[in-house]
């Protein structure tokens, strides 16, 4: 039986729909969609400041909304949450920090701390 492909030229089209889906599952999204997978440079997550604040070295952050600021584990560096939705927290880290341009933000996961790529300001 043969298969149906999608045509080379339609992926990207096809996986931008994708990333636009996977944001609005779950009654809501932010209005930036995730552009570009998390910066290599970047932690793979920022903790909570106060130390309490997080349930496990490896695990959770405490609390049911986004925390702020929050700092990268390595460097000390702090982000500030700019607005956040339905788990998802978008934080402004200092200007050119990550390879970031102005106009960008990191996303994170705000129950985990673990970045999710970056998004349009």
């Amino acid at each position: 039986m043969p298969t149906v492909g999608v045509h080379p030229s339609l992926r990207p089209f096809m996986l931008a729909c994708l990333a636009v889906a996977a944001c609005t599952v779950g009654g809501g999204s932010m209005q930036s969609v995730v552009e570009h997978p998390a910066p290599v440079t970047a932690p793979a997550r920022f903790v909570p400041l106060e130390a309490a604040n997080l349930i496990a070295p490896a695990d959770t952050i405490a609390g049911e909304g986004c925390l702020s600021p929050l700092a990268d584990p390595v460097t000390g560096l702090q982000i500030i949450l700019t607005r956040s939705e339905s788990g998802l927290g978008d934080y402004l880290a200092p200007s050119g920090s990550y390879g970031l341009r102005d106009d960008q933000l990191l996303r994170l996961d705000c129950n985990t701390g673990r970045v999710l790529g970056v998004v349009r300001r």
